[in-house]
């Protein structure tokens, strides 16, 4: 569920990022080019989706701490994103292997 809770999150949050004009979003998870030519589209999906995954994470943990936890994902995937996307580190090669490790480390820990 915690993954979900990630991939959801990681998506809305792109979906906004790769809409923005002040700066040149590199073309590498194809998704790019959709996003700049349906910006309204694929800004209100980001935000969908931002909200599903936080009604799943108060879902998960309830009310107070399920929005406090979702507001650290929110920063920290916003931190990641802001900070890799202008070194292109972000592509299918690094979130794949990536939403895999931590899809078997949820399972794991069950």
């Amino acid at each position: 569920m915690i993954t979900l809770i990630l991939i959801l999150s990681f998506t809305g949050f792109y979906l906004g990022y790769a809409t923005t004009k002040r700066q040149k979003v590199p073309v590498h998870l194809y998704i790019e080019n959709w996003c700049q030519q349906k910006s309204k589209a694929a800004n209100s999906l980001g935000y969908v989706l931002l909200l599903f995954a936080c009604s799943l994470t108060i879902y998960q943990f309830g009310w107070g701490s399920g929005i406090f936890i979702f507001t650290i994902i929110l920063m920290t995937i916003a931190s990641l994103v802001i900070l890799l996307q202008p070194l292109h580190l972000i592509t299918y090669k690094t979130i794949l292997p990536t939403i895999l490790i931590l899809f078997l480390m949820e399972l794991s820990i069950l």
